[in-house]
């Protein structure tokens, strides 16, 4: 018996998934442990050794390959708790990485508002004469006796990492290259990026935020990623380990540890592929996936079976302009804290009382009123099977907690106040929802929704009803989701190059140049990770816009050898055509012109085979397990409880009623029906109510 293992360090639970030859799955869920997150790691991996009769080392000695989510890079940024780093630029733009952009996302008309606490403090933003110009020639060479002074002041502020990110050094990477060439000789073992490599291109804070946030996560980075390689290989795992990226692909753990900035927010990136692959079993090319965890809720969008991916990205308030999938997160998760303001209004989030305390219903400690202690008061959570019975949780906790800060002050009783901050949480997650609908013209009602999480399930049908959504399809793994996601990611790497030119001007040899370059590395990166070209898909695509324009539109449909005017037309009409349906607008006479050129290349990667299950009758009472009372209609009502893991392919089953696995809750109210479908799934169908 051999297995594949998924593993997702969330805010409160490091979620664990594992499939083993026989297409059979199991979860695990261990306590997240922030202060070495490597302990939940193996306390998940114990979890499941145990279940199967084994001693850990037996287990790993079974374990084909391991795709890892981690959170270390996030936590760094969100904490301040990076490596201590130097940052040196050309003389003379000292101060442009601290001076960032002038716009201020939502809230741009506040003078008063603070920027984010410098990433890098001044003192150590060095700069070194040397100059290249906007044709990549070189004006000033590089004096090395500045980036020896540089490296003098290096030495007695105990720094370690060090960025580089010169001018135009996208097209001229020498002096970044010779820089590096000295300073190793000074700091054998300090970690150092170059911008020539983690973003070579245009626009020059954005290239020097993402280089200095590379250097600044690298070390913490690469610590944890060799403890955890000589943890799991001392222990008797001999697979292949690969780190979750941001873009929805994963990496090796050496070439991580040389790009952490790729994985930041690497976590959820496993969502929207996850998505993809349950919508595929009922054929859904258009969906929203929801992952409703301990701190968070995330949303992302697919489009005809393409995740949306954004290059222009904010983590702590800091530019990161690498490729990552765009999901939209708010404060709003079974940990989220729920009060009263200072004007009566009741709010919920964005704190979280994580995974230590945790809920007062967790009896650790924890006084303040969460979403999870109101679902427990609302009857849609089980005191005694929280974690299939591995946790009990405390109803006269929650219910104090509750009474104290929100039902009280707002006069209500202690199952109303439950009731108001689950309809609080409900419509701060719909809000984010229209974020990546509403907002950019989309409907809603023209997608399906995939719910995932612990608690997504609970709260699923309102959020989806809200915005007149109709099916929801919630995954028996729902609450490993992003883990089973990162079972099913590719290998991947993105390029860039910038290739600055009008559209009446372009130069075919320069951009096959280009593009060869980012393929020849490509090969060669997935060389390293044991990897063929056999295996490799390679997809091109350009930052095309029109003259005097600041955002570019990405165009993809072109191989390398398409060089030439037939194609080039092709992607301009396609460009037209984009902007129309992105900003309402087309200008088909004016000027084109190609700012970049990218490259994201894919391996394949052994992924898991899910288990098909024959059609059996609709009737679902076998898998009954009792009745209590729960919150329905405005009232506390008797409901059938059902036993997620005895209820068959075919089975249905209508609200109100409540389906419980030992890690997931569904939540089914009037007017929904569920079906349990071939693959062990659970499809919702929202039913129209009387009124509609």
């Amino acid at each position: 018996m051999s297995f594949k293992i998924g593993i997702d360090v969330g805010g409160t639970f490091t979620d664990l998934l594992v499939f083993d030859d026989a297409g059979n799955t199991s979860i695990c869920k261990a306590p997240t442990t922030p202060a070495d997150p490597s302990q939940g790691v193996f306390a998940a991996l114990q979890q499941a050794a145990s279940e199967r009769n084994l001693p850990t080392r037996g287990f790993l000695e079974q374990v084909e390959s391991i795709v890892h989510g981690t959170t270390i890079t996030t936590n760094a940024v969100l904490t301040a708790s990076g490596a201590r780093t130097a940052f040196i630029t050309t003389h003379g733009f000292r101060d442009l990485l601290n001076l960032r952009r002038g716009m201020k996302d939502g809230e741009r008309y506040d003078l008063q508002l603070a920027p984010p606490p410098q990433l890098i403090e001044r003192s150590l933003n060095l700069t070194v004469r040397e100059r290249v110009n906007a044709r990549g020639e070189q004006t000033i060479p590089l004096h090395e006796e500045d980036v020896a002074s540089a490296a003098a002041v290096m030495q007695s502020a105990n720094i370690e990492a060090i960025a580089i990110s010169y001018l135009w050094s996208f097209l001229n990477p020498e002096h970044e290259l010779r820089t590096r060439e000295l300073l190793e000789k000074e700091f054998p073992n300090v970690y150092i990026s170059l911008s020539c490599e983690v973003l070579p291109q245009i626009r020059v804070y954005e290239r020097h935020s993402t280089t200095a946030l590379n250097s600044y996560c690298g070390p913490p980075l690469a610590s944890y990623l060799q403890e955890l390689e000589q943890s799991l290989q001392q222990n008797g795992f001999s697979g292949t380990l690969n780190i979750m990226q941001s873009n929805g692909g994963c990496m090796s753990p050496k070439v991580t540890s040389r790009f952490s900035v790729n994985t930041l927010l690497s976590g959820p990136a496993g969502g929207p592929g996850a998505g993809i692959h349950y919508g595929k079993t009922h054929d859904y090319k258009n969906i929203i996936t929801v992952d409703m965890g301990g701190t968070s809720f995330d949303v992302a969008l697919v489009q005809n079976e393409t995740p949306v991916v954004s290059s222009e990205n904010e983590v702590g308030g800091f530019h990161v302009a690498v490729p990552m999938l765009d999901i939209h997160t708010v404060g709003a998760g079974g940990g989220s804290i729920a009060g009263v303001d200072s004007g009566g209004m009741l709010y919920v989030g964005p704190a979280s009382a994580g995974a230590d305390p945790g809920p007062a219903c967790y009896d650790r400690g924890g006084s303040e009123p969460t979403v999870t202690d109101a679902d427990l008061i609302l009857g849609y959570l089980d005191a005694d099977y929280f974690h299939g019975g591995a946790m009990t949780l405390n109803r006269e906790a929650a219910s104090r907690a509750i009474e104290k800060k929100v039902a009280i002050p707002l006069g209500l009783s202690i199952t109303e106040a439950a009731d108001g901050i689950y309809r609080v949480a409900n419509s701060i997650m719909s809000g984010a929802v229209t974020v990546v609908t509403v907002q950019r013209g989309l409907d809603p009602r023209e997608f399906a929704m995939i719910v995932a999480g612990g608690a997504g399930p609970i709260h699923a049908v309102p959020i989806a009803r809200e915005l007149g959504i109709r099916t929801l399809l919630v995954p028996r793994e729902s609450s490993v989701f992003c883990a089973a996601g990162m079972l099913l990611s590719d290998l991947k790497h993105t390029y860039v190059r910038t290739c600055a030119m009008l559209g009446s001007l372009v130069d075919f040899k320069l951009i096959g140049k280009r593009l060869q370059e980012m393929r020849d590395l490509a090969l060669s990166t997935f060389a390293d990770e044991n990897l063929t070209s056999e295996d490799v898909t390679m997809q091109y695509s350009a930052d095309l816009r029109y003259v005097g324009q600041f955002n570019e539109v990405e165009v993809t449909g072109f191989n390398l050898g398409d060089s030439n005017e037939q194609v080039w037309q092709q992607l301009i009409d396609d460009f037209h055509g984009l902007h129309d349906e992105r900003f309402g607008y087309a200008l088909p006479q004016g000027e084109v012109e190609l700012i970049n050129l990218r490259l994201v290349a894919s391996g394949k990667t052994g992924k898991p085979q899910a288990s098909r299950f024959a059609l059996k009758d609709e009737d679902a009472v076998h898998a009954i397990k009792g009745r209590r009372e729960a919150w329905f209609d405005n009232s506390m009502q008797l409901v059938d409880v059902y036993d997620g893991l005895a209820l068959q392919s075919g089975n249905l089953l209508l609200g109100p009623a409540i389906v419980e696995q030992p890690t997931t809750t569904i939540v089914l109210p009037t007017a929904t029906e569920l079906r349990c479908d071939e693959w062990g799934n659970y499809l919702i169908e929202i039913l129209r109510k009387k009124e509609e």
